[in-house]
This record gives C-alpha cells, structure tokens and sequence, in this order.
C-alpha cells in the first residue's frame, strides 16, 4: 500500500525539526562550496528563524510528512517587487530539503506542490528559486515537474591569487 504524503504549513512547534533538516541541507551545500555557500547561526537561532517564519503574512514554511513524522521541508517568501532581480509578484523557494530515505515517496514533488499553491496564496504569478550548480540531481528533478533556467549565477572568488597568464 502507497505511503500518502501529507504537506502542511509548518508551526512554531515545527521550528526544531525544520532547523534540523535546514542544517543537512546547509551542510550539503556546504560540501558542493564552501566558500560560496556560509555556515549559518546555530540550531537554536535557525529553529528562532523558522519559527518566526510560520508567522509572517509574506512567508510560509511548509512540511512534509510520511506516517506522521516530517521528513522535508520547504521555506518559500512572496515579493512584490525586487528591483535588484528585477522582479515582481514573485515568491522564491528559498529551501526545501527531503531525507534521503524519504525521497522516493514522491515527497519532492508534493512540497513542489504545496509551495506553488501558497505562492498563488501568497500573490505571486511565478515561483523561482536557485539551485547549486553541482547539485544535477535537483536541477533534473526541477526541469522535469516544470520549472525552467533564467539566469546562472557566477562567482569571482576575492581571496585567490589572481592569475596573471
């Protein structure tokens, strides 16, 4: 019998567990770059930072769960507008993390989603996020359930040697 994924709009309650998850993924993307992507606050201070999340009008933290016990998360925020991306009526999936054992359960897609619909809650007409260069997996996984490449994002590390060739 097929396990149902149940995705829900996280509470303050949730906030540990989501720090929890946010911390593997930090730590993921850490391993792709390390001096691209930083270490963040401690647990405590990210489990604030999530929690604070579940209450703001513009935000929304979502959870997945498999037989009651969360196994993903994603952390989306709505924009009316952002000049510097010269965006407007955008909500950006600024997270979203599954458990290794939990991803063939379709949880993926079903945080995909939920996030699209509370982006249309939220009052966006699109849904964007930023996807680590060395991570194909999730850019396959992206492309496959719709989304599509806009821009590609480069950087110039200041602290090497400059090559003078």
């Amino acid at each position: 019998m097929p396990v149902a994924v149940v995705v829900r709009r996280a509470t303050v309650k949730d906030a540990q567990i989501v720090a929890e998850l946010a911390q593997k993924l930090i730590r993921q993307h850490r391993d792709y770059n390390v001096r691209r992507f930083m270490q963040p606050a401690d647990l405590e201070r990210m489990a604030w930072f999530y929690g604070s999340q579940t209450k703001v009008k513009d935000a929304a933290v979502l959870v997945a769960e498999l037989s009651e016990k969360i196994v993903g998360f994603a952390f989306l925020q709505f924009e009316a507008k952002n000049y510097a991306a010269l965006l407007e009526s955008a909500a950006w999936l600024h997270d979203i993390y599954i458990e290794k054992a939990a991803r063939r359960f379709n949880v993926g897609k079903s945080l995909i989603e939920a996030a699209r619909k509370t982006a249309k809650e939220l009052g966006a007409d699109k849904l964007m996020l930023s996807v680590a260069a060395e991570n194909e997996i999730a850019q396959t996984f992206f492309e496959r359930i719709g989304f599509k490449a806009t821009m590609v994002e480069m950087m110039l590390d200041l602290t090497e040697e400059e090559n003078n060739d």
